[in-house]
């Protein structure tokens, strides 16, 4: 739900610079960890391998909403490429994920039921949720998601099998990086930002911490997203500053690291 007064229709459009921008964001980690990988330096591959997970993350979020500024049909080649490149059917996760937009933290809920889990339990619920997302996505999902979903799975086992079957461990030490961000995802991505918040005003949490927020390329603004899916994400600092001048003085909303962060932050702003 949309908080009143909240301009936000002009952050919509992308400018070509943006599109461009957002699309290659994954591009420079790719090449750094096969860089790092020609040099025999494994730690910077593991490195910048997450960190190409993440940015894939974040184009394929837009992708989910077409937030991209691209045609829908490129967005579902967009996504391909990215099912191939992260490890996962991106239209398996684009389903639950509209459902989980549609009904957040429901019953119903799939991809936000990690969100009602304790830590240890969370933790533990991580590996098997991309299991369980495909799964319900195959069943559940349109014969157009579904065409895409074997697609996608069929390239990626494909892919991973010639990795697997090579000599080249650049490749291995990326492939198992992958398996790792698929598994912590959930944690990560999901029961971070939403967990004990089924009961709020807000179903969703955000953070104001500039370096949070870097290293999660602004994927933590999560709450901002909820209110305004239409909003790409390079757009999300901006709707983020306006909504706290509208809630100057008012309960400020739960944050991702779970304290006052926020609070103090408007205290210093408008004291």
């Amino acid at each position: 739900m949309r908080e009143p007064g909240v301009q936000w229709r002009d952050l919509v459009a992308l400018t070509r610079r943006e599109v461009a921008m957002e699309l290659c964001l994954p591009l420079p980690w790719l090449l750094a960890a096969t860089m790092a990988g020609a040099a025999g330096h494994r730690g910077w591959v593991v490195f910048a391998t997450l960190i190409m997970f993440m940015m894939g993350l974040r184009i394929t979020h837009n992708a989910f909403h077409r937030n991209l500024g691209i045609s829908r049909s490129a967005g579902d080649l967009v996504m391909f490429a990215l099912s191939v490149l992260l490890g996962g059917a991106m239209h398996a996760i684009e389903y639950t994920h509209l459902r989980h937009h549609r009904n957040c933290l429901a019953d119903d809920d799939v991809e936000g039921h990690i969100a009602h889990l304790g830590f240890l339990s969370a933790v533990l619920h991580s590996p098997i949720y991309p299991m369980q997302i495909h799964w319900v996505a195959m069943r559940r999902g349109s014969n157009r998601q579904k065409r895409w979903i074997v697609l996608e799975l069929t390239a990626v086992v494909l892919l991973h099998a010639a990795i697997w079957l090579s000599d080249n461990s650049t490749l291995k030490v990326m492939a198992m990086s992958l398996y790792f961000a698929n598994a912590s995802a959930p944690l990560v991505g999901i029961w971070a930002v939403h967990r004990n918040c089924e009961k709020g005003r807000f179903r969703a949490r955000t953070s104001r911490s500039i370096l949070l927020n870097a290293l999660t390329v602004n994927l933590f603004n999560h709450l901002e997203h909820h209110l305004y899916p239409a909003v790409p994400t390079c757009h999300l600092p901006i709707l983020a500053r306006r909504l706290d001048a509208h809630w100057q003085g008012d309960e400020p909303p739960p944050d991702v690291l779970g304290c006052t962060a926020i609070r103090h932050l408007r205290a210093a702003a408008w004291p």
